[in-house]
């Protein structure tokens, strides 16, 4: 016994039954329609009736995406939705004729393509492009081809502004053998479908028809159509992985000025930043075409480089006029002049250290007296310090000096005095050497030599100052003149 079907499934079978046979319908009149058309069409011949009429193409090109910017190649790679119309003589129909059919698809290598080709093609093989999408006709003889097509051409960048640069590429599409009195270019360009890849940002997008002779083919027009598309840097990659990181080692690179002269690492550290500096140097020199053009970040790390150099050069500077304090050496008075005079009231070195320097010195003069002592056989009046300096360092002053109170008149007590006063000194010079072989060789230094050292040790202490202020100001000024006009170009620009 046959099952009964509802009557709403077999309504549903009868629309489908129905659906069927139109599409059955449709097909067949789109085969009887391309039989009709194709049955004599020759796609080897340029689609117009009257030979003497260009053909006019219309080239629209939607920029979808920037797969790749490459500085060093000089190149742009590009996704693009290109869209071709022009008119086919050869292709209408009545749509009446064919059950309304007005428009159909087939591949495009079945019908007449212009030669188009891209101008700018930085790839090892020229391809034609057209060969292959689907393409639309109409009945009334126009020709839609559409596709995505990825690009990839030369494109002379800038690279002066880097990364706060903007880039100008040009695009150029033409046919190769049809010249301008058999094609006719017309081009359009739109960025409504643009997405940005992270790195760079579209800003336009214009497009230009032109009529070109070339030296092969003299006297004879060819035409074509250059799109400049306009883009903008993100730079805030760059700033943040290589500005930022540097302006940090030349801001460290100051605190080898705070170190003591005496510290060990105050060279090693300024070597230590300039090694870093160079490295990333060497990273911006790998992503910019190797060109005279110098980029204005490649200027900010070159004089970064030079103002880390130069703080090494200066805390060598330091360094090695320090090294004149161990030596107890006066400072000259022309360095006294210029050091202590000028620069220390400029970089706020309190003044009250000088002033005890020199109340010392003062002090050190008015307390010394004269004795008589004995040299070459005769007594002669020399200045030494008084009592409460030759406490503590005694052993030294009174190696060569004897007190008044043991001078006579007499010549038999004076020659007495004179072998007591030799035996003296010969056990202050044993006694000498044994303190000094107490101290390991450590070298004692004098009131005046210790005086020297502390006024080295502030004239070391001036110039570190002083250096870092200078420091500190080139790198102000660096950032002032390179990098701050760039931004503000860009700003204006955007």
């Amino acid at each position: 016994m046959t099952p009964r079907l509802s009557p709403a499934l077999l309504c549903l079978q009868l629309l489908l039954l129905f659906h069927v046979d139109q599409v059955s319908a449709a097909d067949q009149n789109v085969s009887n329609l391309i039989s009709n058309l194709f049955g004599e069409y020759n796609k080897l011949v340029r689609p117009v009736k009257n030979a003497s009429m260009p053909l006019i193409i219309r080239f629209e090109v939607f920029y979808a995406h920037v797969l790749d910017m490459n500085e060093r190649e000089q190149t742009l790679s590009s996704s693009i939705w290109l869209t071709l119309t022009w008119t086919d003589d050869y292709l209408t129909w009545d749509p009446d004729d064919y059950g309304g059919v007005y428009v159909f698809k087939i591949p495009s290598y079945e019908i007449w393509l212009p030669d188009i080709y891209f101008y700018n093609n930085a790839e090892l093989q020229t391809r034609n492009f057209l060969v292959g999408p689907v393409v639309k006709i109409f009945s009334n003889g126009g020709i839609m081809w559409a596709a995505p097509v990825n690009f990839k051409g030369y494109c002379l960048l800038d690279v002066r502004y880097f990364p706060f640069d903007h880039q100008h590429c040009d695009m150029k599409f033409g046919p190769w053998q049809h010249n301008g009195k058999e094609i006719i270019m017309e081009g359009h360009g739109s960025q409504s479908v643009f997405m940005s890849n992270g790195e760079w940002d579209m800003t336009g997008i214009s497009s230009v028809d032109n009529f070109v002779y070339y030296p092969d083919d003299p006297g004879v027009p060819f035409t074509d159509t250059t799109f400049t598309i306009k883009f903008s840097r993100r730079s805030e990659f760059y700033v943040f992985n290589l500005m930022m990181p540097s302006c940090l080692i030349c801001l460290m690179a100051a605190l080898a000025f705070l170190l003591p002269p005496t510290s060990q690492g105050k060279v090693n550290l300024g070597v230590t930043f300039l090694l870093s500096m160079t490295v990333f140097l060497m990273i911006v020199a790998e992503s910019i075409p190797p060109t005279n053009q110098v980029p204005v970040i490649g200027q900010y790390f070159a004089a970064t480089m030079l103002l880390v150099s130069l703080s090494l050069v200066l805390n060598v500077i330091v360094v090695a006029i320090f090294t004149h304090a161990l030596t107890g050496q006066p400072v000259p008075r022309y360095i006294r002049t210029i050091v202590l005079g000028v620069f220390a009231p400029i970089v706020r070195i309190s003044s009250e250290e000088i002033r005890d320097i020199r109340r010392k010195t003062f002090k050190q003069k008015s307390h010394n007296h004269k004795v008589l002592t004995k040299s070459g056989g005769g007594t002669k009046f020399t200045t030494v310090p008084s009592k409460e300096h030759s406490k503590t360092h005694g052993v030294n002053f009174y190696m060569d000096y004897v007190p008044n109170s043991h001078h006579s008149n007499d010549s038999d007590n004076s020659k007495r005095h004179g072998e007591q006063f030799e035996a003296l000194t010969r056990e202050l010079k044993k006694m000498n050497e044994t303190l000094a072989h107490m101290k390991q060789g450590e070298k004692q230094l004098t009131p005046e030599q210790k005086r020297n050292y502390r006024e080295w040790v502030l004239v070391s202490r001036v110039l570190d100052r002083t250096f870092l202020v200078l420091y500190l100001l080139g790198n102000i000024l660096s950032v002032v003149l390179l990098v701050l006009p760039v931004m503000i170009r860009m700003q204006s620009a955007s």
